[in-house]
């Protein structure tokens, strides 16, 4: 299949992912309900269009962006997210309790990835259920990588703070590692919907962190549970620590994968490399529901 083939294939495909889940949408310039959809865009009944990139993802961006984020960490991100196991036991505590929301519902379960890099852990949390996976993230790196990967998904380029969604639509937000909007998400969520929010606690990556010499880690976890609990009543929050080896295949991605190394130089990364042999995952998981 050629490249113009395969792009047409990839518009058409998620044009029939969203055609069913359309009266979801509002414009997120004139917030109007989105009206049509075809494979090549998405328009409302105001008229405004977006349009379908070539690995099938939507831009909802309305204002311009710039991120530090490239394509070199959303790759490490993805390496290690997919080839290795070192988050395999986080993701299935969030399958454990998205099955816990879905067992007495009678309907697919829409869940919102919100700050979804490359879409690997939507895609590993939602394959083999029926629930409706959405992933959105201001990145558009990540979201193309996310598009031209996982097919099964719907990805969006899109900034939280104006989201393309109407009100209370959404089962179940996620929220891994990633800034939050608790008010466009209180806006989006249906009523008795979750927020499941993923913070790193002190030892979360502490062998990379104590090789940059950056031991400390100013993670405000007391002011994120303050502001999480100001927005919601919590019904759970899950500790989840333990320690994995390191192999060869991991290291390269280990270190590329967080912000942490972005301004070592090459040689500074090969002695990182060198010394890491063991990395520790430490975090929590915050579920609650909106006051």
């Amino acid at each position: 299949m050629g490249c113009y083939s395969m792009s047409v294939h990839r518009r058409e495909r998620s044009a029939a992912l969203i055609n069913p889940y359309i009266h979801m949408l509002n414009c997120p310039i004139c917030h109007s309900p989105m009206a049509t959809i075809n494979s090549g865009s998405i328009q409302c009944v105001s008229r405004h269009s977006f349009d379908f990139a070539k690995q099938g993802y939507i831009n909802f961006m309305t204002r311009f962006f710039k991120g530090n984020y490239d394509k070199r960490l959303f790759t490490a991100k993805r390496n290690i997210l997919s080839g290795t196991g070192i988050y395999a036991p986080l993701t299935e505590v969030l399958r454990r309790w998205i099955a816990r929301y879905s067992v007495d519902i009678n309907y697919p379960v829409h869940i919102l990835d919100a700050g979804t890099g490359e879409g690997t852990f939507l895609q590993q949390i939602t394959q083999n259920t029926p629930a409706v996976g959405w992933g959105i993230d201001i990145a558009k790196e990540g979201i193309a990588m996310a598009s031209s990967a996982y097919n099964q998904q719907i990805w969006f380029v899109g900034d939280l703070a104006c989201s393309p969604f109407a009100e209370g639509q959404l089962d179940i937000i996620l929220n891994i590692f990633s800034p939050s909007n608790y008010e466009e998400f209180g806006r989006i969520l249906k009523d008795g919907g979750w927020i499941i929010k993923v913070i790193p606690r002190e030892r979360y990556l502490i062998e990379l962190r104590e090789i940059l010499n950056r031991p400390d880690r100013a993670d405000g976890r007391e002011l994120t549970l303050d502001r999480f609990r100001k927005h919601h009543h919590l019904i759970a929050s899950i500790p989840l620590t333990y320690t994995l080896p390191v192999t060869e295949n991991m290291l390269d991605s280990l270190v590329h994968m967080t912000p942490l190394s972005w301004h070592q130089s090459g040689s500074s990364l090969v002695s990182i490399q060198a010394s890491l042999s063991k990395i520790t995952i430490d975090v929590e998981i915050l579920v609650g529901t909106i006051r």
